[in-house]
């Protein structure tokens, strides 16, 4: 009798558990809601994201990202986008958020170093060598900035010149 009792609880227990959360389906929806302007709607999306996925690297880079653009939240912005990278070595976008977020905090040189990563990993991410001159001409580095510069505009005009047939 105990035993059918029990097996009562646990069918009951399956049927009336809600389905768990998807996280990528989460993200999906935070990414939509940040992409049409709704930060304040999105952020609480990708916190749910980061709570029931915490190394899901998608989720830290969508609310870090989502915190570049939220005044005083630079440093929660670094937080995030520095663990998107930490969970996937090779995140050429979350490196090179990451370094928006440290060109913003005025932390020069690891605004480069993640621009470099960027470009390290992706050498097809040419936005990364122009931030990377922003960044040496910040610091007064006129020659590496023009070095920069000038990589940039030379992979600008190859992408230009690349004809699809």
């Amino acid at each position: 009798m105990a035993a059918a009792f029990i097996a009562v609880l646990i069918s009951g227990a399956v049927v009336t558990a809600e389905p768990r959360e998807n996280s990528t389906e989460l993200y999906r929806k935070g990414a939509k809601l940040a992409v049409n302007g709704e930060l304040d709607k999105a952020i609480p999306v990708f916190k749910k994201v980061v709570e029931i996925s915490p190394y899901y690297c998608l989720g830290h880079y969508g609310l870090g990202k989502a915190y570049l653009y939220k005044p005083g939240m630079i440093g929660d912005a670094i937080r995030h986008l520095k663990t998107a990278v930490e969970l996937d070595r090779k995140f050429v976008k979350g490196y090179f958020y990451l370094g928006i977020a440290y060109l913003i905090a005025k932390k020069y040189p690891l605004a480069g170093r993640a621009f470099k990563l960027a470009y390290t990993y992706d050498d097809t991410y040419i936005e990364a060598l122009y931030n990377i001159g922003v960044v040496f001409e910040i610091m007064d580095r006129s020659y590496q900035s023009t070095v920069y510069f000038n990589k940039y505009l030379d992979e600008k005009a190859k992408e230009a010149e690349d004809v699809v047939f």
